[in-house]
């Protein structure tokens, strides 16, 4: 049964809200970054969160069950994370959340979050970052995607900025699969991948997933060292 699930069940009946928190605490959580998030091998991760306006002119930090949730929060490509809820809430717990706004969502006070930190410390419930626990590979995909490519070769050619790019796989251990674009590039990439996101998506099928990611991290400039990028900028006169 789906977070987004459990959640409806929750807000419509009371007791089934205890399952709810159990399995939220335990899952994975999306959140939406202000700045693209920094990976370095010697700093490890470092994140800025988005806060949002309640009506009652309370601020707070949105999250979401899932990928598909935060994309119909948002209604464009944003620079998001995927991180533990418990792990999230020992980050955030001096601030309050919303898990899923403008949907099904249930908000969680500061000192909401700080109880379900004091109860899952008492049942020792570990915090578990997924992006660095699960396992995941690159691959090439099957498939040519040449609609998906040249779509994207005359947007990245409006870009100067922009030196190459490449097509991939990204296989996660729980057996899901997203198309990867890597974009070599100066500049902000979080600007970039607003503008292409949209019509990019409309050329992959309806099942298929896609994402994007800068070089700026140094595991992804490891992963396309030995790849043949799908485009290329011409180079100028004067740098040739």
């Amino acid at each position: 049964m789906t977070l987004e699930v459990l959640l409806k069940e929750a807000i419509t009946t009371p007791e089934k809200r205890s399952v709810f928190l159990q399995t939220l605490i335990r899952s994975d959580v999306y959140v939406i970054c202000v700045e693209d998030v920094k990976d370095t091998d010697k700093d490890g991760i470092h994140l800025k969160l988005k806060t949002i306006m309640n009506p009652e002119k309370k601020m707070f930090i949105p999250f979401f069950t899932s990928y598909k949730e935060l994309l119909r929060f948002t209604q464009r490509y944003v620079s998001y994370y995927k991180i533990n809820c418990l792990r999230l809430f020992d980050l955030i717990q001096s601030q309050n959340a919303v898990l899923n706004p403008n949907y099904y969502s249930k908000e969680f006070t500061s000192k909401e979050i700080q109880a379900i930190l004091m109860v899952a410390r008492n049942m020792n419930i570990p915090q578990i970052t997924m992006n660095t626990a699960e396992e995941v590979t690159y691959t090439r995909p099957i498939g040519y995607y040449t609609d998906l490519k040249k779509a994207a070769i005359k947007l990245f050619q409006k870009h100067d900025n922009v030196n190459e790019a490449y097509l991939l796989n990204m296989n996660r251990s729980d057996g899901r699969t997203q198309l990867l674009i890597v974009v070599n590039m100066a500049g902000n990439s979080g600007k970039l991948f607003k503008e292409i996101s949209k019509p990019l998506i409309k050329q992959i099928a309806s099942h298929e997933s896609l994402n994007f990611i800068s070089t700026e991290s140094p595991k992804i400039r490891k992963v396309v060292k030995d790849e043949i990028p799908f485009y290329v900028r011409k180079k100028k006169k004067y740098e040739k």
